[in-house]
């Protein structure tokens, strides 16, 4: 298992790593509580998860989600897109 991680730093924003990462993901700009939900539901990341416990891979498919949530299914009325 990695080690804990005090900050994880996710969309340039450092989030803690000892709160929930659906929970964390709203200190991200833009980053309502159902807009984290979807990511993590996208990302197959368990929203109860503590940030400092996500993996590398974890991060980098949270960060791909948050720039393209379109490319891995999220429906269009989520977005907020014209």
């Amino acid at each position: 298992m990695a080690e804990f991680k005090q900050l994880v730093r996710i969309a340039d924003t450092d989030l803690k790593g000892e709160k929930r990462i659906v929970n964390s993901l709203r200190n991200i700009t833009g980053v309502g509580f159902m807009f984290a939900n979807m990511v993590c539901e996208l990302t197959k990341v368990d929203p109860s998860k503590k940030t400092g416990d996500l993996s590398d891979q974890e991060i980098s498919r949270i960060e791909q989600a948050l720039q393209n949530p379109a490319k891995l299914g999220a429906p269009s009325w989520m977005l907020n897109r014209r």
